[in-house]
């Protein structure tokens, strides 16, 4: 997928969906749930947090913007109605509504040009070179290209992905939500942990581990020839022991790019599936210790 520039009429992500997190007390509620500190939502932000478990364990990675009392989160469609659930179990008596944003719609556009919708619907930095919409449904026939089905469908999401694997951007599905903690995603190296904004949930966990030095295993691009990608968690080997698990994948072209989340003991080696194809190591987009 090539994102349209300012003349083209933007790409409809229909993998991607929204949380609406409405009232009052949605910020503070978040700020206890969340990686990030959210008051850094009041300069208009966009910030990528993570949802983790008690164990530490990463469920979502929201991206995050915040327009008045309303916080809105962009994750993979599947993950909406899971993460709403699972976060209105600590609702109590906070004042807020959290509900699937289902009347919105996310489009890709370049990073820094808003093209056709440049100033209208709710905006989010997603990558250096990216930046997603959300918009009205009933608007997207005005100012988007046709919303992909079937095999477009497929290619759009597989692109995008490429491009995340390219950025060395986690993400978390619903096959991998609870395996890894937040440092093993390189989420303290991209910006979206604060370790001075106080407790949420899972925050002893990640604090010990950064805090400890217990960061054993990192993210890690990597490259195959040919063969389909491999699925979520598919094991990595070396020398016959398995040293990595895979995070997300996707193909172009006949060549399958992934990152993997690796021992750093086999960083920058040659790594195995299971079938036998070789993973070559890939640099990544940014420095990883």
């Amino acid at each position: 997928m090539t994102l349209a520039s300012p003349s083209e009429r933007p790409t409809p992500l229909p993998f991607l969906g929204l949380l609406r997190v409405e009232g009052p007390d949605a910020a503070s509620f978040l700020q206890g749930q969340l990686t990030h500190d959210l008051r850094l939502l009041e300069d208009h932000r966009t910030l990528l947090a993570a949802c983790c478990s008690p164990q530490g364990r990463v469920i979502a990675l929201p991206r995050l913007r915040r327009q008045g009392e309303t916080v809105y989160a962009l994750l993979p469609a599947e993950l909406v109605e899971p993460l709403a659930a699972r976060l209105r179990r600590f609702v109590l008596r906070a004042r807020l509504r959290l509900s699937a944003a289902d009347e919105l719609a996310a489009v890709a556009v370049v990073a820094g040009d808003g093209g056709p919708v440049a100033g209208d619907g709710l905006w989010f930095d997603y990558a250096r070179d990216r930046r997603v919409l959300a918009l009205p449904r009933e608007r997207l026939a005005d100012v988007a290209a046709p919303l992909p089905t079937g095999s477009a469908a497929a290619e759009t999401e597989q692109s995008w992905c490429l491009q995340d694997i390219a950025n060395g951007l986690p993400q978390v599905h619903a096959a991998s939500a609870e395996a890894f903690v937040p440092q093993m995603l390189n989420l303290d190296l991209l910006d979206a942990i604060s370790f001075t904004k106080g407790c949420y949930t899972g925050q002893e966990i990640v604090a010990r581990t950064q805090h400890l030095g217990r960061i054993k295993r990192r993210l890690f691009r990597y490259r195959l020839d040919g063969g389909p990608p491999p699925a979520a968690l598919a094991g990595l080997h070396r020398d016959g022991a398995k040293v990595a698990e895979v995070l997300v994948s996707a193909a172009s072209g006949g060549i399958v790019e992934l990152l993997a989340v690796t021992s750093l003991e086999a960083r920058d080696q040659p790594l195995e599936l299971a079938d036998g194809r070789r993973a070559e190591p890939v640099p990544m987009a940014y420095e990883v210790p």
